[in-house]
């Protein structure tokens, strides 16, 4: 794992990974979940929550084991779900990801509201779709930032993250209570 001192977020945009860590956890309401602990290339990390007994749990975990298949990965023939088997399966395994920006606000412990910083991980890709969104970002114009690092800007009228649901395209509402925070 990374050390503590040099703790680096993933940037917004598609990355190659390794899936460092998977623990058993519980969710506000009680559902089984698994964190994914996620390291990059550069020392960058990042957490992911697959939560369990949701109607899209099957299908997200279909997801990672699909970007672990792209990354010439053997499938293990196990039963895969919420058991030990497939924690310890997923544990080292490279995948692709996509990170976006937070947005919004938060209400920290006094109460006050603080401004979401940082990134998600808001999903596993396939090859095709990780290659196909790196090639997006790659043909923006490089833009110089205050401290003189290169970033690349999405084309006008071009948005890396238009095929991903979200709850304002007609994605799935999550409750509160499925969430691990």
């Amino acid at each position: 794992m990374s050390d503590l001192n040099n703790f680096k977020l993933f940037s917004e945009g598609v990355h190659n990974a390794v899936i460092s860590n998977v623990i058993n956890k519980k969710a506000k309401s009680g559902k089984d979940m698994f964190e994914f602990s996620l390291e990059g290339a550069n020392g960058e990390t990042g957490s992911y929550w697959l939560t369990f007994g949701l109607e899209w749990s099957e299908a997200n975990l279909n997801r990672v084991l699909a970007s672990v298949e792209d990354n010439n990965q053997q499938i293990a023939p196990i039963d895969y779900g919420y058991n030990q088997g497939t924690l310890d399966f997923l544990k080292g395994k490279r995948v692709f990801i996509q990170a976006k920006d937070k947005t919004g606000t938060y209400i920290d412990r006094n109460g006050e509201e603080k401004q979401s910083v940082g990134t998600d991980i808001k999903n596993f890709l396939t090859k095709e779709e990780f290659f196909t969104r790196q090639k997006r970002s790659n043909q923006g114009t490089p833009t110089q930032t205050a401290n003189n690092n290169t970033f690349q800007q999405s084309l006008p009228g071009t948005d890396p993250f238009a095929e991903a649901k979200s709850i304002s395209n007609g994605g799935i509402n999550i409750s509160d209570d499925d969430l691990p925070f």
